[in-house]
């Protein structure tokens, strides 16, 4: 699985430019993700449930002792994973506001969205991370909060755009934003690029689901 989280490669370099030794936190913050990123390994083939401390300890060559010192328990890091995954969520969805367009603003974050669980190979990890939900309470609350907020997010933006005469949506905003929220999260899901589907496709399919949808009127903005 390739790195989805964090800022390991980052840290490494700063430590290799001009002899720069790490400061603590840096060291910290690079220990951590290492950890997360063992973590996620684990959980991919064994499952939140199936996964120990044992095994995530000896993915990432680290002693019991040393990986407790930043994670007390396996729950800690799910939480912590969830978290980060969430921080990331909320970089790209800022991104996507500053785009006036709301078509094209709709289509940048869908097709971000859909490129990250490509390219960091997540699909395995959220399958385990929507099972985890349905039995942990924690992990259910950070899951709810996080499609609340970012359902508050696209109405917000989509709702601007629908006062400014630039959409007409097909039904109203508080039925539609789920209903493509589900479509976007169905195509990363089952990531269709690594099913053979081209990613100019997939963002075709998207845009297209947008305009259909969300109805562009064509007023300038």
């Amino acid at each position: 699985m390739k790195t989805a989280f964090g800022n390991i490669e980052m840290l490494l370099e700063a430590e290799g430019e001009e002899g720069r030794a790490l400061s603590r936190a840096e060291r910290r913050e690079l220990q951590v993700q290492r950890i997360l990123e063992a973590a996620k390994r684990c959980f991919a083939r064994e499952g939140f449930q199936g996964a120990s401390m044992q095994q995530i300890c000896a993915e990432a060559n680290m002693s019991p002792g040393a990986l407790y010192r930043y994670f007390v328990s396996k729950e800690a890091i799910i939480e912590e994973i969830c978290a980060a995954a969430r921080r990331d969520d909320e970089e790209k969805l800022a991104e996507m506001l500053t785009k006036r367009n709301v078509i094209e603003g709709m289509v940048f974050g869908a097709m971000t969205h859909i490129r990250f669980v490509h390219e960091t190979d997540a699909c395995a990890l959220i399958a385990q991370f929507h099972a985890e939900a349905t039995r942990s309470e924690s992990v259910r609350l950070i899951y709810c909060n996080h499609l609340a907020e970012v359902r508050g997010i696209f109405l917000n933006y989509l709702g601007a755009a629908l006062e400014r005469g630039e959409i007409d949506p097909l039904f109203e905003l508080e039925a539609l934003v789920p209903a493509l929220m589900s479509i976007i999260q169905g195509i990363a899901n089952n990531d269709l690029p690594a099913n053979g589907v081209a990613l100019d496709k997939v963002e075709t399919v998207v845009r297209t689901v947008m305009i259909s949808m969300l109805r562009p009127t064509g007023k300038a903005l």
